[in-house]
């Protein structure tokens, strides 16, 4: 007996006519938009693999949330802010407060900037170069007399906004002690009563019994002793001159001392 092949539509559900077209139909629309699309990119003068590039590039521009950043490198970057802003705070406060005096402060930054031999020229760059964003922080109520909130502030700029590198900063609080010459500054602002029995009588004796007597759980100020403080409120002196600028000195409202661009 003559043995016959068996046919393809008795072990399918689909005959090979009907497959045979449905996948003709989807390679005609996959065609239809690829031609579709080259067209647009000859359209705008663009050859084919430079239309993909771009199209793929609006595609991660699109991306949804907030721009990516290294953590731990706005975080190096924060704390050589912080020392730079601490090392020159008694050149710099003054113009930042009651009310800042851009040029001035301009010129200070510049001249640090300027400093051949300072480990702190590239952060001082840093700020002159998005000094609008330094003015814009210093015209809020998150500066506070700070440092340490300006440099969490700048450290991201301009990969990120003021107000998110503040954020990100401040979840993190830099590990460094603060700087001799912005001691005088930090006390004033966290400890008056001790800042004020201290500046009644800048001598070694009452630094010391202030200092013995005072009681605070400030792990920036537990520890130290009373020559420490001492030399460090004689380092609270501005000193444009060793920047290499000449400012001069005015009274400021309630008798402090603030400067002025000659």
């Amino acid at each position: 007996m003559r043995r016959t092949a068996t046919s393809n539509s008795s072990i399918s559900t689909h005959s090979a006519q009907s497959t045979h077209k449905f996948d003709a139909e989807r390679l005609v629309r996959a065609l239809e938009q690829r031609v579709a699309r080259l067209e647009k990119a000859l359209a705008n003068g663009v050859g084919p693999i430079d239309y993909l590039s771009q199209e793929l590039r609006t595609a991660e521009l699109k991306k949804p949330g907030p721009k990516p950043i290294h953590f731990q490198g706005l975080l190096a970057d924060r704390d050589t802010l912080v020392q730079m802003f601490e090392t020159y705070w008694p050149e710099i406060e003054p113009l930042c407060w009651p009310k800042a005096k851009p040029k001035s402060l301009l010129r200070v930054l510049e001249a640090a900037s300027a400093q051949k031999m300072s480990s702190y020229a590239q952060a001082a760059r840093h700020l002159a170069k998005h000094f609008d964003s330094v003015l814009k922080f210093l015209a809020s109520d998150r500066f506070r007399r700070d440092p340490r909130q300006i440099a969490n502030a700048l450290a991201g700029v301009p990969q990120v906004g003021l107000w998110r590198s503040l954020k990100l900063c401040q979840s993190r609080p830099t590990s460094y002690p603060v700087g001799q010459r912005a001691m005088k500054a930090y006390l004033k602002r966290k400890h008056p009563v001790l800042y004020r029995r201290l500046a009644a009588d800048v001598d070694i004796l009452n630094f010391v019994s202030a200092l013995r007597s005072y009681r605070t759980k400030d792990r920036w100020l537990a520890g130290l002793n009373a020559d420490y403080l001492y030399m460090c409120w004689q380092q609270a002196m501005p000193n444009y001159r060793a920047l290499g600028i000449e400012l001069g000195s005015v009274s400021g409202p309630g008798g402090a001392r603030s400067v002025s661009a000659i």
